[in-house]
């Protein structure tokens, strides 16, 4: 899945939203959240992505995310929760 612009507190349930669609629609494999087109992203994005993390584990899936801006990089490594995701890298 591809959010593109704001993911704030009008994105926020709209993303996890859409993680948790395809949590239910796909079983199987590694879902990956790629943030190329993220414009922005505050506290209340980074709640959606931990949700979706736990949501993901609740339903044993594995979540990583891609393509990750260096704005929402800097947010993760701020708060500590560059380690709780997987980051993998994208064209």
């Amino acid at each position: 899945m591809t959010p593109a612009g704001e993911v704030d507190l009008v994105g926020k349930p709209l993303l996890y939203g859409c993680v948790r669609a395809a949590l239910r629609t796909h079983h199987e494999g590694l879902l990956v959240i790629e943030l190329s087109a993220v414009t922005f992203m505050d506290a209340q994005g980074l709640s959606a992505l931990v949700l979706s993390r736990r949501h993901a584990v609740r339903h044993q899936r594995a979540l990583a995310l891609a393509g990750v801006p260096d704005a929402v990089r800097r947010l993760l490594q701020i708060t500590a929760l560059s380690s709780s995701f997987t980051l993998m890298a994208w064209p």
